[in-house]
């Protein structure tokens, strides 16, 4: 990941959370190969996006439709309501 160094002071909070919610931070960070705290600095100053599971579902979902027009394009035409239809399948 992009190393930013702040100069910004850095004051100490408490944040309250369940176990579970704290272990998936801490896999988050060190997925990232992080500190939590610099995982929360990174999702705090927008440098990391937290996106919703449907969000992310709807987005491969419109990736899927797109991928079926390029390909009818690519080996013939196949009607809109045909690519829906294997979306939903």
């Amino acid at each position: 990941m992009n190393q930013k160094i702040s100069t910004a002071f850095k004051n100490r909070h408490v944040v309250t959370m369940t176990d579970e919610a704290w272990n998936g931070v801490q896999s988050v960070a060190k997925k990232l190969g992080i500190s939590v705290s610099e995982l929360l600095e990174k999702v705090g100053s927008g440098e990391l996006v937290v996106i919703d599971s449907e969000e992310l579902e709807d987005l491969f979902d419109t990736i899927d439709g797109l991928e079926g027009l390029l390909d009818a394009k690519e080996n013939g035409t196949v009607s809109w309501e045909q690519v829906k239809l294997e979306l939903v399948a």
